[in-house]
C-alpha cells in the first residue's frame, strides 16, 4: 500500500543537478520489492515507455538512456507551466517515466558514450529498445554485439525490442506510431460509425498493449535463463500485438467469414452505448443467461420510476434473443430504455446499478475517474510534486497489489540526465550482478517435464471464466507451463454458453461450440469439479496444496473465501504459492462486487470518453479493452512474482483490478486533468502534435465475404515527412497553400486538409499506395479488416496464425502472441479442451485416485 507521502524531485528539459536515485523500497513501506535485483537499460522511444514503467515499478532499477537534448517525448505539448518559464519536460513524458533513473548517451554519434553503454550493458539484465526495427543495429549495438561485450560471469543478457511490425518479415522496415499500429492489427476497421472513416483511441492504445507484453516477455526470458545459461531476444510488433484487441474475431472469421462491419454505439444487433442527461452510459440489451438478471432489475428500476410499460414488464425475458427478435421489436425495447436513461444523470444511475447489480457504466472522463470512490478506497492515485516548477499533480500508482507489498510508483519521472554522474560512479565502483545464482527455490522446478518453453515445469491452477482470465492463463500455457482449468458442466464457463439458445440447450455436444472459449483456451487442461460439493472443493484444495506454484482466479470477490480456498488459508499450508485475483474492481473497497464484463470496464475506466468523435457517441475501441490489456498485466505480475519466489522462496498474493490496469495505461488524461484541469476528450483521428493523421478513403476493393470498403492510415509527424508526403503526391497546388505550410498551420486546418488528402486518396489502390509511401519515408498502413489480416504477408511471414484441428468445430485458427522468442518458441498445438477432457488423467495421475474412486465422484455428481 502506497502512503499519502508526497513523491517529489526536480525535472526540467536542461540537465538537473544530480538527484537521488528512486528509494528502492516502496513509498512507506519496507517491502522488498520483486524485481529489486534486475537491472533495466530502457532506450525507448514512446512505443516502449509503458513497458520500462511497468518493470520500475515491479521493482527493478530502470534507467533512462536518453540522447542529448532529451527523450523526444519530452518536448512535446503541453508542458508545465512553471512560474519562472523554464520549458520543462511534457506531462506526457512525466506520466510515462515515474520511477526511473535518467542517463544522457550519445549513442549514435558518440564512440565514448557507446563504450560507456557497454560497459553499462555488462552490469544490466535487459536492454529495452522502441521504434524502427534495426535501430540498435544501426549504432552498431545490435544484440550479437552487446551479448559478445558481456564479462563471462554475466548470467545473460535479455535484449527486448518494440518495433511496428517485428524484427522479421516483409514489413520489417515499415515505419508506424499508434494510428499505423492499430489501422494493420485489424481494431480500426471494426471501430467507429459506418458513415465515417474508422476510428482509433485518443491516446494510443497500441503502445498500452505492446508495453506489458514486452514487459511479459523480458521476465519470461529472464525466468528461462539459469536454465538455458545465457538471454536471449524478445520481438515485439505492435501489429501483432493489436490483434489481441480482437478478442478471437480474426480467428472467429476464419471459422465463419462475413462482413464485420462498424456499429458505432451498437454491439450486434442491438445498443450499447446510451445518451444519459449528462453524457453517456454503456449497458448492452444483448441476451444471454449472465444478462437476464440485469435486464430483469433494469425494468423494474424503470417501473418504480414509472417508466415501464406494461407489454416490457410481462416481458418472459428466458426467451430473450434479440439476434431473433424482428427488428421493429428491438427499437420498441431501445425506446423504452432510451426514454429512461436519458432522464437520469451518469451518477444517478450508476448508483441504481450498483445497489441492484445492473450491468451499467458511466462513460468516465478524467475528472470523473479522479473522483471515483473505489479507486480513492485502494488508494489508486499517488499525488506527485514538482517544486523547483511549483507543479503538483495526482497519477495512477500501480496495477496490481502484492501480499509482500513493493509495488507501484516509487518516485516521480526523473529530470534529464539527473542521474548520469550518479550512475558512472557506479560503474566506477565496480561491477553490478542480478542474484540469481543464489536462488533458494530452484529445486522446486528441477526434475519436471521438460519442454521447449520459458515455463516448462510450472504448474498452473485455473479458476474463473470469461475472456480475461483465460487469455491470462493462456499466455503462461504457450509458454509451457501445464494449465489445469477446474469447471463444470453444472455452472459451466459463460463463455461456453453463448451459442445456446432455448432451441438448442439440449443438444449433447452444446458446450463445445462456442468459438471464442475454444480460441482462447487452447493449451490447457480440463478438470471437471463440481464446486457446489464440499467433495470437489476438497480435490481443488489438494490440487492446490500438492500440485500447483501458480493458482489464477477471477471470479467476483468473497467466491473463493466461501469455499476456503482464499490466500491465507491456503498459505497456512503452501507458503511458497504464488496466487493471482483478477477481477473488474480488484479484491477491497465499496465497489468490489460491481457486477461487470470488459464492457462496463472499458467505459469506467476512460476509453469509451477517449475514442469516437466528439459530436457523437463515446463509442471506445472495438471489443471489450480491458479484457485485451489486464490479462498481460496479470501475467506479468505472476511472472514477477515468480521470479521473486525463486530468489527467496516467498509465495506472494495479488490483487489486480482490470479498471486500474485500464487507467494505468490512461495515465496522461488523468495526469492532464490532475496538472492543470484538462479534460482530454475523442477528437475521430486527429493528432494533437502531427497532420497530416487520419484515415482516408481508397478504391474500393473486391470481397464476396467481407468488406469492399479499403481505407489508408496515413500520419505526418515533421516537416521532413511532409514533403515527402507532398512529393508522393505529384506537388499539387493545394500542398503550396500557406495553411499547409508547417505543422502549426496544418494542425489549425486540419479539415481543410483532411479533405484535400482524402481527394487524393480516393481513386488509389490502398495495398499500392501504402508500399509507395513507406519506400518514401511517410508513415503508413493499410486499415486491414478480419479477412485482410489472413491475408496479410507480415502476419504470415511471422506465423500468427496456427490452424488446429477442434473435434466438434474443426479446424480453427489461432493465433500467437505478439512476442517471439529467440531461444524458447511458443506451443501451440491442442486446441481448447472439451470440458472434463482430462478429469481421469489429472484425478489419477496427480491425485493418485483409483477408477472406481473416479467413478464414485462422476456417480456423485461431484466430477462432472
Amino acid at each position: 500500500m502506497i502512503s499519502d507521502e508526497v513523491l517529489t524531485l526536480h525535472d526540467g528539459l536542461s540537465r538537473a543537478s544530480a538527484a537521488p536515485p528512486p528509494d528502492p523500497s516502496p513509498i512507506g513501506e519496507k517491502a522488498l520489492r520483486l524485481l529489486s535485483n534486475y537491472r533495466v537499460l530502457d532506450l525507448s522511444d514512446e512505443r516502449g515507455h509503458l513497458a520500462g514503467r511497468i518493470l520500475a515499478d515491479l521493482g527493478a532499477d530502470v534507467i533512462k538512456i536518453e540522447p542529448p537534448g532529451g527523450d523526444p517525448l519530452r518536448g512535446r505539448p503541453p508542458h508545465p507551466d512553471p512560474a519562472d518559464g523554464t520549458l520543462t519536460s511534457s506531462l506526457a513524458w512525466l506520466a510515462g517515466n515515474p520511477g526511473k533513473r535518467s542517463m544522457v548517451l550519445d549513442l549514435a554519434h558518440s564512440e565514448t558514450d557507446r563504450a560507456t553503454f557497454m560497459a553499462l550493458v555488462g552490469t544490466s539484465d535487459v536492454v529495452l529498445d522502441s521504434g524502427r526495427a534495426g535501430r540498435l543495429e544501426s549504432w552498431g549495438l545490435g544484440p550479437e554485439t552487446l551479448v559478445a561485450g558481456l564479462p563471462s560471469d554475466h548470467p545473460g543478457l535479455v535484449v527486448c525490442a518494440i518495433s511496428p511490425f517485428g524484427q522479421t518479415g516483409p514489413y520489417r522496415d515499415f515505419d508506424g506510431h499508434d494510428l499505423i499500429s492499430v489501422a494493420m492489427g485489424g481494431n480500426a476497421s471494426v471501430s467507429g460509425d459506418p458513415d465515417r472513416p474508422p476510428v482509433v483511441c485518443g491516446l494510443p492504445s497500441a503502445y498500452m498493449h505492446a508495453g506489458p507484453e514486452a514487459a511479459l516477455g523480458i521476465l519470461l526470458a529472464l525466468w528461462a535463463r539459469p536454465a538455458r545459461g545465457e538471454g536471449q531476444t524478445v520481438d515485439v510488433s505492435l501489429q501483432e500485438c493489436q490483434l489481441a484487441t480482437l478478442i478471437t474475431g480474426a480467428g472467429q472469421f476464419a471459422w465463419r467469414p462475413g462482413p464485420r462491419p462498424r456499429t458505432g454505439a451498437r454491439t450486434g444487433a442491438t445498443r450499447e452505448i446510451w445518451r444519459c442527461r449528462d453524457g453517456w452510459v454503456s449497458y448492452g440489451l444483448r441476451g444471454g443467461a449472465t444478462r437476464i438478471p440485469s435486464l430483469q432489475a433494469t425494468v423494474t428500476y424503470m417501473a418504480e420510476a414509472n417508466m415501464a410499460p406494461d407489454w416490457l414488464i410481462e416481458m418472459d425475458w428466458s426467451r430473450y434473443n434479440p439476434g431473433a427478435m424482428p427488428r421493429a421489436e428491438r427499437e420498441r425495447l431501445e425506446e423504452s430504455f432510451g426514454a429512461f436513461f436519458a432522464k437520469h444523470s451518469m451518477s444517478e444511475l450508476y448508483a441504481e446499478a450498483l445497489r441492484r447489480r445492473i450491468l451499467l457504466a458511466p462513460c468516465n472522463n478524467a475528472r470523473e475517474i479522479l473522483a471515483q470512490p473505489q479507486l480513492r478506497a485502494r488508494d489508486f492515485f499517488v499525488p506527485v510534486r514538482y517544486p523547483e516548477l511549483g507543479l503538483s499533480f495526482e497519477q495512477p500508482a500501480f496495477f496490481a497489489r502484492a501480499s509482500a507489498g513493493g509495488l507501484g510508483v516509487r518516485g516521480p519521472a526523473p529530470g534529464l540526465g539527473a542521474h548520469t554522474d550518479e550512475i558512472r560512479e557506479e560503474l566506477d565502483r565496480g561491477p553490478r550482478r542480478a542474484g540469481e545464482a543464489q536462488a533458494i527455490a530452484d529445486g522446486r522446478f528441477s526434475g519436471r517435464s521438460e519442454g521447449p518453453g520459458c515455463l516448462a515445469g510450472v504448474r498452473v491452477l485455473e479458476l474463473g471464466s470469461g475472456a480475461a482470465g483465460p487469455v491470462a492463463t493462456g499466455s503462461l500455457a504457450q509458454h509451457g507451463a501445464r494449465v489445469i482449468r477446474i469447471e463444470s458442466s453444472r455452472r459451466p464457463d459463460f463463455l461456453r454458453l453463448l451459442h445456446v439458445t432455448p432451441d438448442n440447450r439440449g443438444e449433447a455436444d452444446i458446450l463445445e461450440r462456442a468459438p471464442m472459449f475454444v480460441l482462447l483456451n487452447a493449451e490447457k487442461e480440463s478438470l471437471a469439479i463440481n464446486m457446489k460439493k464440499p467433495e470437489g472443493v476438497a480435490l481443488v484444495k489438494r490440487l492446490i496444496e500438492e500440485w500447483a506454484d501458480v493458482v489464477a482466479e477471477n471470479f467476483a470477490p468473497g467466491v473463493m473465501e466461501r469455499w476456503g480456498l482464499d490466500y491465507p488459508r491456503l498459505r497456512a499450508k503452501r507458503p511458497d504459492l504464488v496466487m493471482v485475483s483478477a477481477c473488474l474492481f480488484g479484491q477491497t473497497g465499496p465497489q468490489r462486487d460491481y457486477p461487470g464484463f470488459g464492457g462496463q470496464g472499458a467505459a469506467i475506466a476512460g476509453f469509451n470518453h477517449m475514442t469516437g468523435w466528439r459530436d457523437r457517441e463515446a463509442l471506445g475501441p472495438y471489443g471489450t479493452v480491458t479484457d485485451s490489456l489486464a490479462p498481460r498485466f496479470v501475467a506479468t505480475a505472476v511472472m514477477a512474482a515468480l521470479l521473486h519466489l525463486r530468489r527467496t522462496g516467498e509465495g506472494q498474493y495479488l490483487d489486480l483490478s482490470q479498471i486500474e490496469t485500464g487507467i494505468y495505461c490512461l495515465a496522461e488524461m488523468v495526469v492532464r486533468h490532475s496538472a492543470s484541469g484538462e479534460v482530454m476528450t475523442r477528437e475521430g483521428n486527429r493528432s494533437a502534435h502531427a497532420a497530416p493523421h487520419g484515415i482516408y478513403p481508397c478504391r474500393p476493393g473486391d470481397s464476396e465475404t467481407a468488406s469492399t470498403e479499403r481505407w489508408i492510415a496515413i500520419a505526418v509527424h515533421d516537416e521532413a515527412q511532409w514533403r515527402r508526403l507532398v512529393g508522393c503526391m505529384g506537388g499539387p497546388a493545394w500542398a503550396e497553400d500557406p495553411r499547409f505550410a508547417r505543422i502549426r498551420a496544418r494542425l489549425d486546418n486540419a479539415d481543410a486538409l483532411d479533405a484535400a488528402v482524402g481527394r487524393w486518396t480516393r481513386n488509389q489502390d490502398a495495398e499500392v499506395l501504402m508500399a509507395r509511401l513507406q519506400a518514401a519515408g511517410v508513415e503508413a498502413g493499410v486499415v486491414r479488416d478480419f479477412g485482410q489480416l489472413h491475408g496479410d504477408p507480415q502476419l504470415a511471414a511471422r506465423d500468427h496464425f496456427v490452424r488446429i484441428e477442434h473435434p466438434v468445430l474443426g479446424e480453427m485458427a489461432f493465433e500467437r502472441s505478439g512476442a517471439r522468442f529467440s531461444g524458447n518458441p511458443t506451443r501451440l498445438a491442442r486446441p481448447a479442451p472439451c470440458l472434463g477432457e482430462h478429469s481421469h488423467a489429472i484425478l489419477s495421475g496427480i491425485l493418485g485416485l483409483s477408477d472406481c474412486e473416479i467413478e464414485a465422484l462422476v456417480q456423485d455428481e461431484i466430477s462432472v
